[in-house]
């Protein structure tokens, strides 16, 4: 199975901050910011009545805020001096400097005509000094600002925290307030402290201001949740800020909503509209959902997928590009997948995208060259080293190309083993040596395996090295310990030594096989049980398969035609299925030639029986 792309969660969005999930299929942030345009009127709902904001400046301060309840802005029509920024003035007043404290002032009339100027403008200077309050308000520490602002206040009566302490402050105790109640669900409360401190509502607060939209959205309100996403569109500059929020827009309102604001976005400087691939929003989503789920049928329209992948050659967008290789791998389009990873790892170079590329390769056969990038680049990607692994392990547990495998192939595949603990990787290096008869080295990768990782393979491994060995006393230890967790440790004989070999001849009631001939017994002396055995005895196993299979169907099971089947299915090298039919016959009828081919089942698999009978040389050639 392809592993999912990192990090997939169809329904999160792409942010800058906040608290929501991050998309991973989100295309990238414009790279310039969208020229200013015109507000497109809204089909979806009737647009709040325009605001006057002050000339644009980089930190958007003098903008207005969010009018959440949709009446006048509460900075233009109302004294409330909320989200008005007066330090500049009480910085002139604080200096005694009268000319530029009434510029000032006249400014900020102009903007907001209903603002009147503080009170304690010229108010004299506490001695307190605040900066211990500050360095609790910058570790966020704000119960402990309010406390220790009680005690100065015990101490010196006079004292009144300032107004930018005292504003912050305020500030942070409401930001916390929406932010609790969003995360619980409690979209009423989280709107309600948002009413209480408008002055939140602005670019500068965009976490703010996604929570306030969301909530609207999630308690119905969708009218409200456009107008605030309208607001940002309109309002703010940040590109990713903008991108985020139309992500989030396209997930919570409906089509109609968002097709209208997509026209809220500028033109980039390659021409293309800021917000075109929004409207594959959902089809992203309905890709990531069916790779998730591992569907392997396409159910997304000819023509809706011929228009994103358009788009995503277009935008030359890499996540767009993976997102698209995902799918045809998914679906077993390995050609097409190689395509689209190729394309995205030249856009922008992701570990991700070259291990599609390389899963890719390995299943189209082009074993080479997936093993030698995989290889070039495992140290970024421990998907890639994984993969590596098991590209070598597969060449090194065939035994047409394993010899094939020169020393420096050789000897790059254990760095890579070494380097990233690979049970896998040291259990194919046992078996490579054991098969080399380089027994004690193929002991010491084994013993590297269980210790990275504790599996049946590694510790048969162990078992066979301690038997080949003759180290009795060593296997019974490893029975001892891992016995209860791997019961095929049960059936790896210790070493003993050479049995009487015993000739053996169809037809006739004689001793079971010894380990030497390992010949079946076949127990009856019909027709077609006597072709079978000449089969086997002539090496034909497919050949006496297919007379014992005809001979089931003609006639039923027979317990010798069992038995016989078993021993074709261990000289086919069909472990599993040997070892199920002399489990079954001995179930049924135990006997020693039931007991002695589920031992040979084992023995044979794992290259047991001794060499001065049978000549074993060969890993599965016994």
């Amino acid at each position: 199975m392809a592993p999912a792309p990192a990090g997939l969660a169809p329904t999160g969005v792409a942010q800058t901050g906040g608290t929501a999930a991050a998309n991973p299929f989100a295309i990238p942030a414009p790279v310039t910011a969208p020229a200013a345009v015109a507000v497109a009127p809204n089909p979806f709902v009737v647009p709040p009545a325009a605001t006057t904001g002050a000339p644009a400046d980089a930190t958007h301060r003098n903008r207005p805020a969010f009018s959440i309840d949709g009446g006048v802005d509460a900075q233009t029509g109302s004294g409330d001096r909320s989200g008005i920024d007066e330090s500049a003035l009480r910085y002139y007043a604080e200096q005694r400097n009268l000319e530029r404290v009434g510029a000032e002032i006249r400014r900020l009339k102009t903007l907001y005509p209903a603002w009147t100027p503080p009170a304690d403008l010229f108010a004299p200077k506490s001695d307190v000094d605040e900066q211990p309050l500050w360095d609790l308000f910058a570790a966020g520490r704000f119960a402990e600002v309010r406390s220790r602002i009680a005690t100065y206040q015990a101490q010196h009566p006079t004292y009144r925290p300032s107004a930018d302490l005292a504003t912050k402050l305020d500030d942070a105790d409401a930001r916390q307030r929406i932010k609790t109640a969003f995360e619980a669900g409690d979209w009423s409360s989280s709107l309600a402290a948002a009413r209480e401190r408008p002055s939140l509502l602005v670019c500068a607060e965009m976490d703010v201001l996604w929570q306030v939209g969301e909530a609207f959205a999630r308690s119905g309100d969708l009218a409200r949740a456009f107008d605030l996403y309208g607001y940002v569109l309109t309002t703010c500059d940040n590109p990713g800020e903008r991108l985020a929020t139309m992500q989030k827009a396209a997930l919570l309102l409906p089509q109609k909503g968002v097709d209208a604001l997509i026209t809220f976005g500028g033109t980039l400087a390659n021409g293309s509209r800021e917000f075109d691939g929004i409207r594959f929003q959902k089809l992203r989503a309905q890709i990531g959902e069916a790779i998730a789920a591992g569907q392997k049928r396409s159910r997304v329209s000819a023509n809706d997928l011929q228009a994103y992948e358009r788009f995503a050659k277009a935008t030359l967008s890499a996540e767009d590009a993976s997102l698209l290789g995902w799918y045809h791998y998914n679906l077993q389009r390995f050609d097409m997948a190689k395509e689209w990873f190729s394309l995205a790892s030249d856009i922008k170079p992701n570990p991700k995208h070259l291990e599609g590329y390389v899963l890719s390769l390995r299943n189209l056969d082009e074993l080479d060259t997936a093993e030698d990038l995989a290889y070039r680049e495992y140290e970024d990607s421990p998907e890639l080293a994984k993969i590596y692994v098991e590209l070598v392990a597969d060449r090194m547990n065939d035994p047409a190309v394993a010899a094939d495998l020169s020393v420096a192939d050789l000897g790059r595949f254990q760095t890579v083993v070494e380097d990233t603990r690979s049970a896998l990787g040291a259990q194919t290096l046992g078996w490579h040596l054991l098969e080399d008869e380089k027994i004690h080295e193929a002991g010491t990768w084994f013993e590297k395996s269980v210790d990275w990782d504790v599996t049946e393979e590694g510790v048969l491994g162990l078992a066979v090295v301690a038997s080949r060995t003759k180290n009795n006393a060593g296997l019974k230890q490893i029975k001892a310990r891992y016995g209860d967790e791997f019961a095929t440790l049960a059936e790896i004989e210790e070493y003993a030594p050479p049995a009487r070999v015993v000739s053996y001849r169809p037809g006739r009631s004689a001793a079971p096989p010894s380990r030497g001939t390992r010949r079946a017994r076949s127990g009856g002396g019909d027709k077609l049980m006597r072709q079978a055995n000449q089969q086997f005895q002539a090496g034909d196993y497919n050949g006496a398969l297919a007379t014992l299979n005809k001979r089931e169907a003609r006639s039923g099971k027979s317990y010798g035609a069992e038995v016989l089947k078993g021993w074709v299915n261990i000289k086919l090298r069909r472990w599993d299925e040997a070892d199920r039919i002399f489990r079954n016959q001995d179930k049924k009828r135990s006997t020693r030639d039931t007991r002695f081919g589920i031992g040979a089942v084992a023995n044979s698999k794992y290259g047991m029986w001794p060499e001065d009978q049978n000549n074993c040389k060969v890993r599965f050639k016994c």
